[in-house]
């Protein structure tokens, strides 16, 4: 991406105390007698400031846990492991071999997070019941259907002889135990051993403030204005496309070469194979979120970015949203995504496999609905396409919409 494209270098290190004097001033001039011209003037001049302030608090945030960061790494005394809570010790009397169980349920948590979903969308969702006239077709409709669709998906994943367990905090504490522990190891391999493997230069990527000045843009972030604050896009995200041409554009959408190099380093992992060969795989949104996450100034992978704001587990949701409405819609963009992907997941089969395909509010700005309602319903199969490196990529007649795309 052109260097003039990218953020310019960061703020000052503090907000200046002229900056706040000068803010609380223009607040003081807001009274009733200012003509409405003044007062959208003043309202304005108070925006563009506040944009100001914020983005000084963030560089010093960020410049804080590069700090923090530097001293641990060059400190010299060994780290003392954290001990790690034993559940099955303290386990109902009524549940046998509770240390079994307690592994089994973690190892499908891991599983879960691979395969599934990045994050819960719910901590209640192991403790809810299970509602019999729910329709997986309305899982994105409401929050409560949210939740109800992924208590589907776990009980698909847990062992029918403890199934009947999922409300103890056996079952659900080491789920998600076993979600947190791998979402864990996979940050560290992106941001550690995986990354030659996956990006050019590594330089950048050794401090928050070094991924922001060097891929803010690149995952989306619009700067503020005089009548908006900064935020960061969902489909302005130039990393999520293959050959960025400066417009969101549905051929390339979910393709960029950065979400199959993730991909790769996932399943040469430990456990990276899960579902990889039984239809299973949720990559293309779970690669798109971690590909953002990857290059940006947040230092942990947990739900909301510490520095950026984003709310990766709505961010994942909303691509599969667009994903499962474009295939119930019969969207030739969304019809042949499935099958760009399939042909990767499964490059010796013939056809996709059963199931191997499966909200966050607006940002300013977003055209979401002209963007993915751009492309008409197909009336016959979509032609075949090839890859980057020319093999054609059949496509499945019809496509269904799968349970399972992630």
């Amino acid at each position: 991406m052109p260097s003039s494209s990218l953020p310019q270098s960061t703020p000052p290190s503090s907000p200046s105390r002229a900056t706040l004097d000068n803010l609380l001033e223009l607040v003081q001039q807001v009274t009733p007698s200012k003509s409405s011209d003044a007062l959208r003037r003043l309202r304005r001049n108070i925006q563009a400031r506040t944009n100001k302030v914020q983005e000084d608090v963030s560089t010093l945030k960020r410049r804080i846990t590069d700090l923090e960061n530097q001293t641990t790494t060059t400190t010299t005394r060994p780290r003392k492991q954290r001990k790690r809570f034993n559940r099955a010790e303290h386990a109902d009397d009524s549940i046998p071999n509770p240390l079994t169980v307690e592994e089994r349920a973690r190892e499908k948590g891991r599983q879960f997070l691979i395969e599934e979903a990045l994050f819960l969308v719910d901590s209640d969702v192991f403790t809810v019941d299970e509602d019999e006239d729910f329709d997986p077709a309305d899982e994105f409709s409401s929050d409560k259907n949210k939740i109800q669709g992924q208590l589907l998906q776990i009980l698909r994943y847990l062992p029918n002889d403890i199934k009947h367990l999922r409300k103890t905090d056996l079952i659900s504490g080491v789920f998600i135990d076993g979600m947190s522990g791998q979402r864990s190891s996979i940050s560290n391999r992106l941001r550690g051993a995986s990354l030659p493997h996956i990006v050019d230069d590594v330089k950048p990527f050794k401090t928050s403030s070094g991924r922001f000045n060097a891929f803010a843009t690149l995952i989306g972030y619009q700067p503020g204005t005089d009548t908006r604050e900064p935020y960061y896009s969902k489909l302005d995200v130039p990393i999520l496309y293959d050959r960025w041409q400066g417009k969101k554009d549905l051929k390339t959408f979910l393709r960029g070469p950065v979400l199959l190099n993730i991909h790769a380093s996932i399943i040469r992992g430990p456990n990276g194979a899960i579902g990889l060969f039984s239809g299973k795989s949720k990559r293309p949104t779970a690669n798109a979120t971690l590909a953002i996450w990857m290059h940006s100034a947040d230092t942990q992978l947990v739900e909301i970015g510490d520095e950026t704001g984003i709310n990766y587990r709505e961010r994942q949701s909303y691509y599969l949203e667009r994903i499962l409405d474009g295939l119930a819609n019969d969207k030739a963009w969304a019809q042949d995504l499935v099958a760009y992907w399939d042909h990767i997941l499964f490059p010796n089969a013939d056809a996709p496999r059963d199931g191997a395909a499966g909200n966050q509010s607006l940002e300013a700005g977003e055209d979401e609905d002209d963007f993915f309602g751009s492309v008409p319903p197909v009336e016959r199969p979509p032609m075949p396409l090839a890859d980057s490196s020319g093999h054609t990529i059949k496509l499945a007649s019809p496509i269904s919409p799968p349970q399972s795309f992630r």
